[in-house]
């Protein structure tokens, strides 16, 4: 909540020459000196450090950010009719925000497809899958609406609606001015011809980076399982939960794809810690290992994420457990703009769950081991993510063990970036931070809610689901939506 000062504190001929060239650390300063607060206090008002508000009055510091502005302002309660118009970023800035946006594009994997005939989609390895290439038919397109682009039928089309691997039909299409590509599952085609009738492609499905990012995951997964389709049901067990020496001996058998290994721990992992949980979930804070794409991925698209979820749940949203991220700037900077849209798409469908989430950047919290602990009663270790010396999976209730726990995700909850009381301003923030558009991602997020993505990404492995994902779309549209209603309702 603001803190309120007398209206005659906002005339001061330097407080309003302050205010309307925006210099936040002089408003800062003349605020404090007004009402006695400590930098702490300020601090507070706005979930950061009291050292970046040494750093703002001292003028190391400068925000251009439009968001956070509007969250000073908020916070310190400066009149609407003092405020104008917020500040255009700096001929330097907007060029770095612009390299940022470009960072991980697949503006250069449009380039590369095929305008009509047969081709290749080949997307990169992950870090525990390989580079998994996808058969594309690129076709003429008849028409563009605003929700779908019509194909022009052609023979080819029908024989590769038929196939059994994972393939894509692809069509482009002028749009105010730009040409953009359209995807859909080969297979998702096939209803469509065998009624008769034209083949659409939803305008949901454009090719960029959402899309490319569930397809890139999707097809690395379905590889993985499909591959190891005979070993998973061989060695896939609820006994592997209860049994750490199982597990370990089942993830050594020759041939096990790493991706097939990433299924087996995280089944294993999220079993361990729902059999010995308390009753009442609420209150329990989790910390999760998963910085990267690849691994947030999990989240969205293996199907036992989803039922572990809803069991670990709290009875009442956001009752003061949550679970913490640790995702230093470094992680940012050395992921593709895709992989960053999946990581927010895990962590807005937790929050869908009614699971805080909090998202740390201390780097030296990155090796800390994945628990869920129930404050003052016992810890549930469980590591999976990353885990170089093997999964791990104990419990324990001694104090020092607590402690340090409790120490750690008290310093994630208290310092993270991302910090709100509402999903939509954690969602609004971790998009901030991940350097994601966060305009861009509620239209396209409400597109994809609305049509689902089935049609793009349809599982060929019975381990996988878009349920998780199609959920994460629909929340993360819905409060990415009330964010830009908010931000336009304060400047009316």
């Amino acid at each position: 909540m603001a803190r309120r000062v007398e209206p005659a504190f906002w005339e001061d001929k330097g407080v309003r020459e302050a205010v309307s060239a925006w210099e936040l650390g002089q408003v800062v300063r003349l605020f404090r000196q007004h009402t006695g607060a400590s930098q702490a206090a300020v601090a507070r008002l706005v979930s950061i450090d009291q050292a970046e508000v040494s750093r703002l009055e001292r003028g190391r510091k400068k925000i251009r950010d439009r968001r956070q502005l509007i969250r000073w302002a908020e916070a310190l309660g400066i009149p609407e009719e003092l405020r104008g118009p917020l500040p255009t970023a700096e001929p330097s800035v907007q060029s770095a925000e612009r390299k940022a946006r470009q960072q991980g594009s697949v503006t250069h994997v449009l380039d590369s497809l095929p305008s009509e005939g047969s081709g290749c989609l080949l997307f990169p390895p992950g870090r525990s899958f390989p580079a998994t290439p996808l058969p594309i038919l690129a076709v003429r397109s008849v028409s563009l609406g605003a929700r779908r682009l019509r194909l022009a039928p052609g023979g080819d089309m029908t024989a590769w609606s038929g196939v059994l691997m994972r393939a894509l039909i692809s069509s482009s299409a002028l749009s105010n001015g730009l040409r953009k590509q359209f995807v859909i599952d080969a297979g998702q085609a096939r209803r469509h011809i065998r009624e008769g009738g034209p083949v659409d492609i939803p305008t949901a499905y454009e090719l960029d980076d959402l899309t490319y990012g569930i397809l890139w995951a999707a097809a690395g997964f379905d590889a993985s399982f499909v591959t190891d389709e005979g070993l998973l049901h061989r060695i896939r067990s609820p006994l592997l939960r209860s049994d750490p020496e199982r597990l370990h001996c089942a993830l050594e058998v020759p041939g096990l794809t790493d991706g097939s290994r990433m299924l087996l721990s995280s089944e294993a992992c999220a079993g361990y810690i729902v059999d010995r949980r308390h009753h009442s979930t609420d209150g329990v804070v989790f910390w999760t290992r998963e910085k990267y794409g690849e691994e947030a991925a999990t989240w969205l698209l293996f199907a036992h994420k989803l039922h572990y979820l809803q069991q670990t749940a709290p009875a009442v949203p956001h009752s003061g457990g949550g679970r913490a991220f640790c995702v230093p700037e470094a992680a940012v900077a050395a992921s593709p703009r895709y992989e960053r849209v999946l990581l927010f798409l895990a962590m807005a469908l937790m929050e869908s769950f009614g699971i805080t989430t909090w998202l740390s950047v201390d780097a030296g919290y990155e090796q800390c081991e994945g628990f869920a602990l129930e404050p003052g009663h016992k810890a549930i270790i469980a590591t999976w993510v990353r885990a170089d010396d093997g999964v791990k999976m104990a419990y324990t209730s001694r104090p020092g063990v607590l402690r340090g726990f409790a120490e750690v995700s008290g310093s994630a909850s208290q310092h993270s970036v991302t910090a709100g009381s509402r999903p939509w301003q954690r969602l609004v923030a971790t998009a901030d931070y991940l350097r994601l558009d966060h305009l861009w991602l509620a239209r396209r997020c409400r597109q994809l809610a609305s049509e689902g993505t089935h049609g793009l990404a349809a599982p060929r492995s019975r381990h996988l689901s878009v349920e998780g994902l199609d959920r994460a779309c629909g929340f993360a549209a819905k409060c990415l939506a009330h964010a830009g209603a908010s931000s336009r309702s304060m400047y009316r």
